[in-house]
């Protein structure tokens, strides 16, 4: 009895129903940035810091990064500077960061607010204030993590001419 077409071409898997084909890796646009890490002098941080606390792109300074509510552009309107370096979770680290630090924002006013107020505590007032703060910090916060997210990692691995080049099908 003949082995089935599956099991004899290793290659071959079968098709699920509702599947998508994926685009083979020669097809997809190559949007990784390939420098070398380097220290940036203190002056150079400075800079790209305050780019990031007025949201400006961290190429030019001019350049919004952000359309309306935390969503990422593609491309400095200024420079043209492709705002996501590499793949398509490239911002899932600020992500994480950003809850890091409104929870660290949450057990410091947390903290503050207990010690300062010893021994008369406003529990009710705490009861109801902390938890939605913590639940509004993390969107609050939000867009200036993707910011600053990019901006060390431009301070960090520094830009290259291929991020000015539009994104091509190789």
């Amino acid at each position: 009895m003949p082995l089935p077409q599956e099991l004899r071409d290793p290659d071959r898997r079968p098709a699920t129903p509702n599947a998508m084909p994926q685009p083979a890796a020669s097809d997809r646009p190559h949007t990784t940035t390939e420098s070398a890490l380097e220290f940036p002098s203190f002056r150079q941080l400075l800079r790209l810091m305050g780019r990031a606390v007025r949201l400006r792109c961290p190429n030019c300074g001019i350049g919004a990064v952000l359309r309306p509510w935390a969503t990422v552009e593609e491309r400095c309107s200024h420079c043209a500077f492709r705002f996501t370096r590499s793949s398509d979770s490239y911002f899932s680290g600020a992500m994480l960061t950003n809850l890091a630090v409104a929870e660290g924002l949450f057990a410091v006013v947390f903290g503050t607010i207990l010690v300062a107020s010893w021994p008369n505590v406003p529990w009710d007032a705490l009861s109801w204030g902390m938890p939605l703060g913590v639940a509004v910090a993390p969107a609050l916060l939000l867009p200036f993590a993707k910011v600053a997210w990019l901006t060390f990692d431009v301070a960090f691995r520094p830009v290259t001419p291929e991020e000015f080049e539009p994104i091509t099908q190789t």
